[in-house]
């Protein structure tokens, strides 16, 4: 049996959303949804969640997850997720004594995100499809049709060279696909050797349906999020 946990990444130091970790949703704080998602998981031995917010822990730990240390000041901070993620693993493996095998770092903003949608970007780990996987969703905002802002009232395209032609059309560009926050398999040694979530050399994609792939970033998506779950009730 593989030795794989989930790492639920959980900061009370939200901006755009005070304490959007546990902001209720459905009636329910945020966080909940993903910790119910991991703990359905046929894969995840232990379910543990990275805070330095007692409020967001109690919210945990009735959801069911474990919270067994606090955040340290330095990673509670705009910090790469990897740092996060290797705290919580080393202190894992030295509670149990015995080495990981995958970690995955869940981010509760992707809240519809499903036990079977874990279990798949696990699964292409294991398979030994790549080192690394996470869930996404095919893009719709194309880069090909953005614009860097250049000065006031001036832009350039992002992409170098003329909007015109096959560029303009949908169908024939590329299918694309960017994370949507949901989990992110990694196996140990990639994480603790290179520091990485996902590696750029070896990334596998499990894509999940878009109206599963809500990433809650701004008020307004936590809105829209509270809308779909009125509209299911």
């Amino acid at each position: 049996m593989y030795n794989i946990i989930a790492v639920i990444h959980a900061r009370g130091g939200s901006q755009r959303i005070p304490l959007k970790n546990i902001a209720l949703l459905g009636g329910k704080p945020l966080i909940s949804y993903c910790i119910k998602a991991c703990l359905g998981s046929e894969y995840l031995q232990r379910v543990i969640v990275s805070t330095d917010h007692e409020g967001i822990k109690k919210a945990a730990l009735e959801a069911g997850a474990e919270v067994p240390f606090v955040r340290p000041p330095h990673l509670s901070t705009d910090c790469p997720s990897e740092l996060v993620t290797i705290h919580a693993a080393d202190f894992v493996e030295e509670q149990d004594k015995k080495p990981l095998d995958i970690i995955v770092t869940i981010q509760p903003t992707t809240p519809f995100i499903r036990s079977q949608d874990i279990d798949s970007c696990i699964k292409l780990v294991i398979d030994g499809v790549a080192d690394t996987a996470f869930t996404g969703n095919i893009v719709r905002e194309r880069p090909e049709w953005m614009f860097e802002i250049m000065e006031v009232g001036k832009v350039s395209p992002f992409i170098k060279g003329e909007m015109q032609g096959e560029r303009g059309v949908y169908q024939s560009l590329p299918k694309l696909i960017t994370p949507n926050g949901g989990a992110y398999a990694t196996k140990r040694a990639v994480l603790f050797t290179e520091q990485v979530i996902i590696k750029a050399t070896s990334v596998a994609c499990h894509v999940m349906p878009l109206e599963y792939s809500i990433d809650i970033d701004e008020p307004v998506d936590l809105s829209f999020a509270n809308f779909l779950i009125s509209q299911k009730s």
